[in-house]
């Protein structure tokens, strides 16, 4: 039996949700893994609040149960707080620093979200894809991508079984000629920003 390993993407319509589980459905099959990508709760539209779910290895169902989640990979802060109940203990929390606030809505603060994420018992990164996409190609149309690549870098587990090279080949399914260079180097600069953050809290948790 191979190794199983559930994925919880959340975020707001309009992110590229979809197609960000879209590419790791690819990428797990060119990985040679049995994989799964379901949509089933929210809406994908613009504004709306959209899970994915991605289960890799052989599931009795491709929806994450409540607890079930290895990693949540949230591209907008407040859907990481959101769906925080399918974490398991000791998940890795993925989120992009990023508020998209509804109109008319009143929103919680930057760090009350953050603080309702940690009272959960999970290791939490956070990441300012928005920003690094920006700086890279100057739009965060690319953010999710952005997340993914630093998802792989921090999470040692998930990087063992896709590996981002696996990626790579997956963006070529999806983007073409110029814009697909852009992504991976994205891709790319994203996984080592990852690595970087991850060996930094290591250190950080030794020295205490």
């Amino acid at each position: 039996m191979g190794r199983k390993y559930s994925i919880a993407i959340v975020g707001v319509g309009g992110q590229g949700l979809l197609t960000l589980g879209s590419i790791i459905g690819v990428a797990g099959i060119v990985a040679g893994l049995d994989i799964s990508v379901a949509e089933v709760h929210g809406m994908s539209q613009r504004g709306g609040s959209v899970i994915v779910h991605v289960r890799i290895g052989e599931n009795p169902s491709p929806i994450i149960p409540m607890g079930g989640a290895d990693h949540i990979l949230a591209l907008e802060l407040l859907e990481a707080a959101r769906y925080i109940s399918y974490a398991r203990r000791n998940a890795v929390i993925t989120a992009n620093d990023f508020i998209w606030p509804p109109p008319l809505a009143n929103y919680p603060s930057r760090e009350t979200i953050l603080n309702r994420i940690r009272e959960k018992e999970v290791s939490l990164y956070v990441f300012n894809a928005n920003e690094f996409s920006r700086k890279i190609i100057g739009s965060p149309i690319s953010a999710n991508i952005a997340m993914l690549g630093f998802a792989l870098g921090v999470d040692q587990e998930l990087g063992s079984i896709i590996d981002v090279k696996h990626v790579e080949e997956a963006l070529s399914e999806h983007f073409k000629d110029k814009v697909l260079e852009a992504n991976r180097n994205i891709l790319r600069m994203s996984y080592r920003e990852g690595l970087k953050y991850a060996e930094e809290k290591r250190r950080a948790q030794q020295a205490r």
